[in-house]
């Protein structure tokens, strides 16, 4: 009996540690810088102040594709400097409890997903240091292609240039 109650302690604290892993804001190590992962609404906040775009990575926990996004793009050091510099970062799991506070309102996780318009995993949300929408990019992008996307938008390309006119320029 006493056996099953270790265990279950055991058990309970895991789970434990496991939740607040998920709710704290992680940190992104690459060889070229760091970045932390911060919620929507402490992005959307912290934005004007440091004048900075806002990424936001809306992933799920089953999304092999999310996890392989995580690996591979964000984990790149040019991938990850060029958004220490440029960017504040936000992680969104639809699929998890929280609230994003955005324009004056409250949203779940999920309704905030749904009101930007993602419809499959991973999607990438970009806003202005304003809060205000850019685009949503949908699926996931190797580290060259993101790299390339975040110059893009950082340098404000998209108000003048095409994407595909933009990559074709740099290429």
């Amino acid at each position: 009996m006493k056996r099953i109650h270790t265990r279950i302690a055991a058990g309970l604290a895991l789970a434990a540690m496991m939740i607040a892993m998920n709710t704290e804001a992680k940190a992104q190590s690459t060889e070229g810088g760091t970045f932390a992962w911060q919620s929507v609404s402490a992005a959307l906040e912290q934005a004007p102040t440091e004048e900075k775009l806002i990424l936001v990575d809306v992933y799920t926990d089953w999304c092999g594709w999310c996890k392989r996004m995580d690996r591979d793009t964000y984990a790149d050091s040019a991938v990850g400097a060029y958004i220490a510099e440029r960017f504040i970062a936000a992680k969104m799991n639809p699929e998890k409890e929280g609230t994003v506070r955005y324009d004056g309102r409250e949203f779940s996780q999920a309704e905030f997903g749904k009101a930007l318009g993602v419809n499959g995993y991973p999607a990438t949300a970009f806003f202005t240091s304003k809060g205000e929408l850019i685009t949503v990019v949908p699926g996931y992008l190797p580290a060259g292609d993101f790299r390339l996307l975040l110059e893009f938008l950082a340098e404000e390309h998209y108000k003048t240039t095409a994407f595909d006119e933009f990559k074709r320029a740099k290429s």
